[in-house]
């Protein structure tokens, strides 16, 4: 198994994109910023209808870097390379051979399929990135998770917010403000 789908598949789970940006993903679409928090702004051409930039959480930062510096000993790296598997230059050929490993990845794993029998692919990557939003996220909102994720509030309810219980959240439904702003 190619070194590369250990760091695609912890890059996917902390960023929230789709695997057609996996495919498509350069390094120029990438930027690292280091200041109070440290993330990546990850400034994707339009995929699905979708524009804009989507914001990592921390530990894609260090996932990149790792990606970054195994690809410049290969002699990529470059803006203009992909990110992942950038020798294959037929970007479908590319996105066909990781699903090809994710999918050997599950069956051996036996994670093939999800508790309800639902069959896992590369999208349960990103469905895992935004159900850990909503799980773990100390009060995000839907609008800027639906906005960093690329894809709307209705969605989220939808597919990824459905399978969670509000015994789930029980610890933020019983929450307190310690103060309101401007009083």
């Amino acid at each position: 198994m190619p070194e590369e789908m250990r760091w695609l598949i912890g890059f996917m789970v902390n960023t929230f994109i789709r695997p057609v940006d996996i495919k498509l993903i350069k390094n120029k679409h990438i930027h690292i910023v280091d200041g109070a928090n440290r993330y990546l702004r990850i400034q994707m051409i339009e995929t699905k209808k979708h524009t804009g930039q989507i914001i990592s959480m921390r530990v894609a930062v260090s996932i990149y870097l790792k990606i970054l510096a195994f690809q410049k000993n290969r002699g990529y790296g470059w803006p203009d390379d992909y990110v992942f598997f950038p020798e294959v230059k037929d970007r479908q050929g590319a996105i066909a051979l990781i699903s090809g490993h994710f999918k050997k990845i599950l069956d051996k794993g036996n994670m093939a399929l999800g508790v309800n029998n639902e069959k896992r692919s590369l999208y349960s990557l990103r469905h895992t990135a935004i159900t850990f939003r909503l799980l773990y996220g100390r009060g995000i909102d839907l609008l800027t998770l639906a906005r960093n994720a690329r894809t709307s509030v209705e969605m989220i309810e939808r597919f990824y917010a459905s399978n969670l219980t509000a015994e789930m959240n029980v610890d933020m439904l019983q929450s307190k403000r310690t103060s309101i702003s401007g009083n």
